[in-house]
């Protein structure tokens, strides 16, 4: 059975250290920032897919596609590389349509991170830092489901692996992080 890891984009670093060279099909953006990502992901023995929901997505959709039929795992970003933060794109769902894959939804939490003042309060972890990766209950995507059920699944099983990995660590992410979560699930670590 195939495996898609689905990942914020804000606590994909420890996560992608956690899986390196396993070669790994994902996707990065045909922007300058994709140019760094997709050199770094390529180092770290990830095969790279170029496109993105604004730029070649359904080309490289395509490819994923034939990637992971062919028994390749996969990870994506699903809130995509420009967001919303914490909103889960289509592309995760229709991948796992298509493919018949489980998403398996993958965090990370550092106990002492720096989090970064971009879209995504991005996560990284300071050295020496006690860091962990934590896994969500993996589930398939039922071709009649509905794709914003789909979504919301994806991502409250993301939001409650993500704070169970923060309580593990200790931390309690900013402000902002914690409201993405909506007011049903904003109680802190």
């Amino acid at each position: 059975m195939p495996i898609l890891f689905a990942l914020w984009h804000g606590r994909m670093f420890l996560s992608i250290q956690a899986h390196r060279r396993e070669g790994i099909v994902t996707m990065a953006s045909r922007s300058k920032d994709g140019d760094i990502i997709a050199g770094w992901l390529e180092r770290n023995g990830y095969s790279v897919v170029r496109g993105s929901s604004s730029r070649g997505g359904s080309q490289a959709l395509r490819e994923m596609v034939r990637r992971v039929r062919a028994g390749r795992a996969a990870a994506l970003t699903v809130d995509g590389p420009t967001g919303p933060p914490r909103r889960v794109q289509p592309g995760i769902v229709e991948l796992a349509r298509l493919t018949g894959a489980w998403i398996l939804p993958v965090t990370s939490s550092s106990a002492k991170p720096r989090f970064l003042s971009s879209w995504d309060r991005y996560l990284l972890p300071l050295p020496f830092s006690r860091n962990v990766v934590l896994y969500g209950e993996p589930f398939p995507i039922p071709a009649d489901a509905a794709d914003a059920g789909a979504g919301e699944r994806s991502a409250a099983s993301l939001d409650d692996a993500t704070r169970e990995a923060d309580r593990v660590t200790g931390i309690t992410p900013p402000d902002v992080w914690t409201r993405l979560m909506g007011p049903e699930r904003s109680e802190g670590p």
